[in-house]
């Protein structure tokens, strides 16, 4: 995403593989989100530089180490 790169730190639309557009706050992001798409699925993510990544698992047979 190096043509973003201006953008850092306002929040982009995203539906399927297309930018919709970016934002300055999350909330105007998910706003026009929910106008354009409706309940249709679609994706608001802060522009950043360094991008965190975190990783979830849905291995749900392994016992609780409690």
């Amino acid at each position: 995403m190096p043509t973003l790169k201006a953008d850092e730190g306002k929040f982009a639309l995203i539906e399927e593989d297309e930018l919709l557009g970016t934002f300055d706050s999350y909330e105007d992001a998910l706003n026009i989100g929910y106008e354009r798409c409706g309940l249709k699925p679609f994706l608001v993510k802060r522009i950043e530089a360094n991008e965190s990544v975190a990783f979830f698992s849905r291995d749900i047979d392994t016992p609780c180490p409690a």
